[in-house]
């Protein structure tokens, strides 16, 4: 009768810890010196943090320091490997910043989906990658 009970709840544990590492660090803050797009947002320079929105991992909320721009943005799991320290990657098309993924220092990458405008620039150019520090 006891294994009846302690194999499911061992089973339930083991899926609540299985989804640990992915909410481990679900709050990334940087700086922009540039006026940047995040989704189909045209964000100012400054300082933001961007989150996990609750509970759903393919949500997250960017905020500036002010609280005067933030924008939901949809996001997927990369399967590109990170470099072990966090930071946020940025495409530049045409000398206009686009918020393209996060790398987190568990060696995850999360893209964020493009917005309108990158689709657009991206049909005209080539992306030059750059990389953004998080504090």
């Amino acid at each position: 009768m006891k294994k009846n009970v302690v194999l499911p709840g061992l089973i339930g544990m083991m899926m609540l810890m299985g989804g640990l590492p992915a909410s481990a660090q679900s709050a990334f803050n940087f700086q922009m010196s540039s006026t940047f797009y995040a989704g189909n947002a045209k964000m100012p320079p400054g300082t933001y943090t961007l989150r996990q929105n609750g509970d759903e991992p393919n949500a997250f909320m960017l905020e500036n320091s002010a609280g005067s721009h933030s924008v939901f943005l949809e996001t997927r799991s990369s399967s590109k490997a990170s470099k072990g320290k966090p930071e946020i990657v940025f495409n530049r098309y045409a000398g206009v910043d686009y918020l393209e993924a996060v790398e987190t220092s568990t060696g995850d990458s999360i893209d964020i989906l493009p917005g309108a405008a990158e689709k657009s620039a991206a049909k005209k150019g080539t992306a030059e990658p750059h990389r953004v520090p998080t504090a």
